[in-house]
């Protein structure tokens, strides 16, 4: 090798003050101290995002009006109706359908009860209600008797999850409050319920 040769390769590996340092080998390793001080910094503002965000609340629920539901319930002939007067304090309607199925008719309103359980206050007018309240209790396993008002209602758990259900069964159909709140307020919903005539 002449000595050009040898002081061009010198020179190609000369930096200039304040240049970066040549790339090598070692020169992309991270640094383990710096990604575990990432990591744990991200965390932690994972976790304050979660802890700083809203969680729902019982006052914060939008009520719904369930008139228009309870209207056309009240229309359907034949079909009766039984609605909370009044509604206990602390309940509120958060959904409400009806439905003429080729079953019967179904009327549904769903309430927020004060332990912030649901409850879904369901009636429907049909010969054959198995099905229905099998359904509806999500389960249907019988657990005692009731009596609320001078009416019996079979009180009823669910078999797949935490839910409880009080059944009453008319002539042609059944009423039903079912959820996940306690059985105290079930039978408080309940024993809020009076027959609304048609019309």
């Amino acid at each position: 090798m002449t000595a050009a040769q040898t002081s061009a390769r010198v020179t190609m590996h000369v930096q200039p003050p304040g240049a970066d340092p040549p790339a090598g080998r070692h020169a992309l390793r991270p640094n383990r101290r710096s990604l575990v001080v990432a990591a744990l910094a991200t965390l932690a503002a994972a976790i304050g995002l979660l802890v700083a965000l809203p969680t729902p609340r019982a006052d914060t629920v939008i009520p719904v009006d369930p008139s228009a539901a309870i209207s056309k319930a009240k229309s359907t002939p034949g079909f009766t109706v039984r609605l909370p007067q009044p509604l206990p304090a602390g309940w509120q309607p958060n959904s409400a359908r009806f439905q003429l199925t080729k079953d019967g008719p179904q009327l549904h309103i769903g309430y927020l009860a004060p332990d912030g359980g649901y409850v879904g206050l369901e009636q429907a007018d049909m010969r054959n209600v198995r099905r229905y309240v099998t359904v509806r209790s999500a389960g249907n396993v019988f657990a005692d008797l009731r009596t609320i008002n001078g009416q019996v209602w079979v009180h009823l758990t669910s078999d797949r999850k935490a839910q409880d259900s009080l059944a009453w069964f008319g002539p042609h159909g059944v009423v039903m409050v079912t959820g996940t709140a306690s059985v105290a307020n079930l039978e408080q919903l309940a024993a809020s319920l009076h027959l609304n005539p048609s019309g």
